[in-house]
């Protein structure tokens, strides 16, 4: 039996999970993760693609029980917040190991009651700071960008939000691995020596920072939506109205979780954080050497302001 700790949860597998951070191996288990045989249900496509594999997703009749399949890959069935069942069809260990710690898990967070962002995000000063956008928008080289400069890592691609006693939104720090591309490794001068190759991509590395990885949850601040777009401001508030909108575009799982008292739920969600933080439309500047520019600038400004 192996013992992580991730998203503020104990987790104890079945199967190896080297993502994520040791657990202790006498905490009580808030998720348990095993290795078994599901039955699939009536399954439909998704938006959802790793590897270049897109994900089909299903539910029983009674909405107890989540299901993702990813053809060749795994099945996985999430039970009621609690049990995560992997069914292996590739024979790679690290291959199950990303699939599992990605969108299955995320059905467990969902079925938790987690806020839930396709997002990257870091802690700048004692505040969390998170990076939304369509892919190649530059979510993950931005955080890069914000840990060269000494800021600590919170999630990456998936990010899980809950809420205070004040009701403000707070991030809880995902696991210590934050994925990054060739180019990004070359063009913010991290040192390969450093880094590891991922399965996910051809040119994609992961860097671990295990030992500053935070472990209390960060209250959320900023909220950035990332794009490229030269006709755009290069920052521009985004109205409440716009908010729930924007936010459930960013939902990292299927679209059909998304009705009935879940919708609401969201929208309600939504405005918590609205309230809370500040969320800015930003175009990414050009080009390596701006964008380290902007993280020092926005960092020396934060510090001033604490």
């Amino acid at each position: 039996m192996h013992h992580y700790t991730a998203f503020g949860l104990h987790i104890h597998s079945e199967i190896s999970l080297p993502e994520l951070a040791e657990g202790d191996p006498h905490s009580t288990a808030d998720v348990y993760i095993r290795q078994g045989a599901v039955e699939l249900p009536a399954m439909r496509p998704t938006t959802i693609y790793r590897r270049g594999v897109k994900a089909f997703f299903g539910q029983d009749e009674q909405q107890q029980a989540l299901f993702l399949d990813w053809a060749g890959v795994a099945s996985f069935k999430a039970s009621g917040g609690k049990e995560l069942v992997v069914s292996p069809v590739a024979s790679e260990a690290n291959i199950i190991s990303l699939f599992t710690v990605s969108e299955a898990l995320g059905l467990i967070l969902f079925q938790k009651g987690f806020f839930l962002l396709h997002a990257s995000a870091v802690e700048v000063g004692e505040e969390a700071w998170c990076f939304m956008g369509m892919p190649g928008a530059g979510k993950s080289s931005t955080a890069a960008a914000f840990i060269k400069a000494g800021c600590r890592l919170l999630s990456d691609d998936l990010t899980a939000i809950t809420f205070d006693e004040t009701g403000k939104p707070v991030i809880l720090p995902a696991y210590p691995q934050l994925k990054i591309w060739e180019k990004t490794v070359s063009g913010l001068h991290y040192a390969e020596s450093d880094l590891e190759p991922v399965s996910e991509g051809v040119k994609k590395f992961a860097y671990h920072p295990r030992e500053q990885f935070p472990t209390e949850p960060v209250h959320l601040k900023k909220v950035f939506f990332l794009h490229k777009a030269r006709n755009k401001p290069a920052v521009q508030q985004i109205s409440l109205a716009e908010i729930p909108g924007e936010l459930l575009r960013n939902f990292p799982l299927a679209t059909e979780l998304m009705n009935g008292d879940n919708l609401k739920k969201h929208f309600f969600q939504s405005i918590q954080c609205a309230r809370a933080a500040e969320l800015l439309r930003k175009r990414r500047p050009e080009g390596f050497e701006n964008l380290e520019k902007w993280v020092e600038a926005s960092i020396r400004e934060q510090l001033i302001a604490e």
